[in-house]
């Protein structure tokens, strides 16, 4: 019996990585794998409420080993003339932001986590790793000489990762210097060929949770597998508020995502309220609980608030969904085969919503009016920088167009062709397989 272990990048607002390994987990268990997870005090729980074994890798206690004899001598993220308002979209050029994101602010924090991972290698003595976008899976694959299997996509494909797939020229930006929190370990594992954020992420097999036609990545089939969509497709549905009763109107969902980080919630779902106020839509709008739905409802008779509500149950009763572009929104959304518009919050959203556009099943609005301005950052490794848009502008009869495509059947036959090909990947997705190869 296999025993495989499973990190996901437990960082950031959204658990799209978690789930994506819980589900992983389950599959790996029903074809007869022993597996674990790790994770950090976020998302513990749920790794523990899907009956999966869980290894706590906790970080909490960071904050007391952060200081050092040394300048810096607290380590943090500094930005530096900070703006009047917060933004309302953030625009970065790759993975190397996600390292100063998930903390790894010192050597000493990426030695102690590394060193805490090791025990949890040695405890559960795996066959396999696999990793989702965490930095330090590809070194314990090295110190351990063990396969690592990374969960990727093209944006972050270690070989060859393509961000702004869809630019000839790419902004320019002072990234991150993501691999020097990272070098002391690599000097000891002696591993000398790393040298951007995406080389840490680098694996034995790379496992891409979609199609070709969403992942366009043509490298050798021994090293790269799609896989299709690594989420619950449950044909259970939840009742849904707003939706349950007969209308001759479209039903509209609207979701920011649990993940989407955006500044000025309120401001956001304001403006939602605004475009779809009094017209011949039915419009339900789930704020996550990032704001109170109480606070938006009585104003509308054609918008309802929510605080939380099944996505999968809504994404199925809706016409048209309205999300942020996190990857799971997204391959949601084209499993149940609906279309639908991207309103997105970063760089990494923007590009699911191109990706929806390029192949005309859904659309994207920036959510942002003006020019974007330089944000300049300070962390322990020097300086880095993102471009920023400030001024929140939803332009109501560009969506209300875009809305307008629910009405073309050329567009449900491209979706179906999607939603068969991910469906198909899915189902025919073997776990031993995977497991076989090592």
């Amino acid at each position: 019996m296999k025993r495989i272990l499973l990190l996901p990048s437990d960082h950031g607002g959204g658990r799209g990585h978690v789930s994506r390994c819980i589900y992983l987990a389950k599959k790996l268990r029903a074809a007869g794998a022993q597996v674990a997870l790790v994770l950090e005090n976020k998302h513990y729980q749920e790794g523990i409420e899907a009956g999966i074994n869980t290894f706590l890798l906790d970080t909490r206690k960071e904050k007391f080993f952060k200081f050092q004899f040394k300048k810096p001598f607290w380590p943090r993220i500094k930005m530096i003339d900070p703006p009047e308002k917060m933004p309302v979209f953030l625009m970065f050029s790759g993975l190397a932001y996600q390292v100063p994101r998930d903390q790894y602010l010192s050597r000493s924090i990426v030695n102690r986590r590394f060193k805490k991972l090791n025990k949890i290698v040695e405890q559960f003595k795996p066959d396999l790793l696999i990793g989702d976008t965490h930095f330090l899976t590809y070194l314990l694959g090295k110190k351990f000489s063990l396969p690592v299997v990374q969960i990727t996509r093209l944006a972050g494909f270690p070989p060859d990762p393509q961000f702004f797939w869809w630019m000839e020229q790419p902004p320019k930006m002072v990234e991150p210097h993501a691999v020097e929190p990272f070098e002391h370990l690599l000097e000891k594992l002696a591993i000398s060929d790393v040298q951007k954020a995406e080389d840490l992420l680098r694996g034995d097999l790379y496992l891409i949770p979609a199609s070709q036609k969403i992942e366009p990545l043509d490298n050798d089939k021994k090293y790269v597998l799609h896989c299709g969509p690594l989420t619950e497709n449950s044909v259970v549905d939840h009742r849904i508020p707003f939706f349950e009763h007969p209308a001759d109107v479209p039903n509209i969902y609207v979701t920011a995502g649990g993940g989407a980080n955006r500044f000025g919630q309120q401001q956001f779902f304001e403006a939602i309220l605004n475009v779809f106020d009094r017209r011949d839509f039915r419009v339900l709008v789930s704020t996550g609980g990032l704001v109170p739905a109480k606070s938006l409802n009585g104003r509308s008779t054609n918008v309802l608030f929510v605080d939380w509500v099944d996505g999968l149950s809504a994404i199925r009763k809706s016409d048209l969904v309205i999300h942020h572009g996190g990857y799971g929104s997204m391959m949601e959304v084209l499993l149940t085969g609906k279309p639908s518009i991207v309103i997105p919050f970063h760089s990494e959203q923007e590009g699911n919503g191109r990706r929806l556009q390029e192949l005309q099943i859904g659309d994207l609005v920036l959510p942002f009016k003006g020019k974007m301005k330089e944000l300049i950052f300070s962390w322990p490794f020097g300086v880095y920088s993102m471009m920023a848009g400030f001024d929140l502008n939803l332009d109501a009869e560009k969506i209300i167009g875009m809305v307008d495509q629910i009405y073309e059947q050329a567009l449900y036959k491209r979706l179906q062709k999607i939603s068969d090909e991910l469906l198909d990947l899915q189902q025919n997705f073997s776990p031993v397989d995977l497991i076989n190869r090592f």
